[in-house]
C-alpha cells in the first residue's frame, strides 16, 4: 500500500493542474496595448469583422471553466499583446473529459486608415468610432461591439435626500415626558448636495470637492408651564426644531464596474458642522446655537441610466461634539460653556437616496 502512495499524490496533482485553465497566445505581429483593457473588442463567434481588423495571432484557453471565464482571460492576454479586436472562434470540450473545456481565438490589431465617404461608421457607448463598413454591395450586417463604458467625466455633482438617525446618548435625568420628546428629535431627514472634481477620467480615481448636508428634525407636544414661581399655570405647545448642517471639504474615490453601468464611491470629510434648536412655548421662545469641527463619511452605489445619469443611494455617518452654546430668546444673549456631562452630540447616520450627473 505505501507503494502506491507516491503513484497517487502524482496522479492527483495532475488532475487538479489540468483543471485549472491555461492560456498560450501564438502572436506573429504586435503592437502596443489599448489605453484600457475595455477598449478591446470581444467579437463572438457568429458575428463578422469589422473591415480594419488586421490578423496578428491566436489564442487557445484550456482548463475547467465556463465559456464567460475563458472569455475573458482570453480578452485579458490579448490586451497584453496589443490586439484591438478578439474574435473566438469556437469553444468545446477537450474530447476526453466533459469538464474540460477549449476556447480558440484569433486576434487582429485595428488598421488606422481612414474610412472613405461611403463607410458605415459603428459607434460605441462612448461616441468613439470603433470600427467602419464599406455599403457597396449592399448594406452589411453590423455586429453587437462588447465595449463597456471606460471613461467618465471628471466633474460629478450629487444630489442626495432621505433618513437621518441622531446617535447621540439622551440625558438619563430627565424626566419621561422630556425623554420622548427628545426620542422624537433623534429622527429626521437629510437633504443635501455635493460637488466632486476627480484628477482624472478612468474606471478607479479620486478628486477633491465640497459637501453640504443638512439634518432636520422636529416635535410638537402639549405641555403645562408654570409662571411667577409657580402661582400660574397655562397650557401651550413646545414646538422644537432642530438643524445640523455639515459644510466642508470631501476627499472621494471611485470605482466602475467592468460592463460600465455601476458606480462605486466612498468619501471623507472634515469641516464645519453648525447646530441649530429653537424651541417656541405660545409667544415665547428660546435659540440655541454651536459650531464646531466634525467629520462625515460614506458610502454610495449608483446605476447608470444614460451616459451622464446614475441613480442610487448612499449611506453616511457624521460625527461632532459642541462644548460651547450661544442661547437667546429675544431679550439676552448668553454664551455658556458646557460640562463633560451636557457636551451635545451631534452624531447621526443617513441613508439616502441620490442621484449624480457626471460630466
Amino acid at each position: 500500500m505505501k507503494a502506491l502512495t507516491p503513484l497517487f499524490v502524482c496522479v492527483t496533482l495532475w488532475a487538479l493542474s489540468s483543471c485549472s485553465p491555461k492560456v498560450t497566445s501564438n502572436v506573429i505581429h504586435r503592437v502596443n496595448p489599448q489605453e484600457y483593457l475595455d477598449d478591446v473588442v470581444l467579437i463572438k463567434e457568429n458575428e463578422p469583422l469589422p473591415a480594419d481588423a488586421q490578423w496578428m495571432g491566436s489564442i487557445e484557453v484550456k482548463g475547467s471553466a465556463n465559456y464567460d471565464k475563458m472569455a475573458e482571460m482570453t480578452r485579458t492576454r490579448a490586451w497584453t499583446d496589443g490586439a484591438k479586436y478578439v474574435k473566438i472562434s469556437d469553444f468545446k470540450t477537450d474530447g476526453v473529459r466533459s469538464d474540460i473545456h477549449v476556447m480558440n481565438s484569433n486576434l487582429y490589431w485595428a488598421d488606422t486608415t481612414e474610412p472613405n465617404p461611403d463607410d458605415v461608421k459603428v459607434i460605441d457607448r462612448n461616441g468613439n468610432v470603433v470600427s467602419s463598413y464599406n455599403t457597396t454591395g449592399g448594406q452589411p450586417q453590423i455586429p453587437e461591439i462588447v465595449s463597456p463604458l471606460s471613461k467618465l467625466g471628471p466633474n460629478e455633482l450629487r444630489v442626495f435626500g432621505g433618513y437621518g438617525r441622531r446617535l447621540n446618548r439622551i440625558d438619563p435625568s430627565l424626566d419621561l415626558f422630556a425623554k420622548q420628546h427628545n426620542k422624537r428629535l433623534m429622527n429626521g431627514e437629510i437633504i443635501g448636495m455635493e460637488f466632486i472634481q476627480f484628477f482624472d477620467q478612468s474606471r478607479g480615481s479620486s478628486g477633491l470637492g465640497l459637501r453640504f448636508q443638512l439634518m432636520h428634525a422636529s416635535s410638537a407636544d402639549v405641555v403645562t408651564v408654570s409662571y411667577d414661581n409657580g402661582l400660574t399655570f397655562t397650557q401651550g405647545i413646545l414646538d422644537e426644531t432642530v438643524n445640523i448642517s455639515y459644510i466642508g471639504p470631501v476627499y472621494a474615490a471611485r470605482a466602475l464596474s467592468r460592463n460600465g453601468k455601476h458606480l462605486f464611491e466612498d468619501y471623507v470629510g472634515l469641516g464645519v458642522l453648525l447646530w441649530y434648536d429653537n424651541g417656541t412655548i405660545n409667544s415665547d421662545y428660546i435659540t440655541l446655537r454651536g459650531k464646531t469641527l466634525g467629520l462625515t463619511t460614506g458610502f454610495n452605489y449608483s446605476y447608470f441610466l444614460s451616459r451622464n445619469v446614475t441613480l442610487g443611494a448612499e449611506v453616511s455617518f457624521t460625527s461632532g461634539v459642541i462644548r460651547k452654546v450661544t442661547a437667546t430668546d429675544g431679550k439676552e444673549t448668553v454664551t455658556q460653556e458646557r460640562d463633560k456631562e451636557h457636551y451635545e452630540g451631534l452624531a447621526n447616520l443617513g441613508v439616502c437616496a441620490q442621484i449624480v450627473y457626471t460630466f
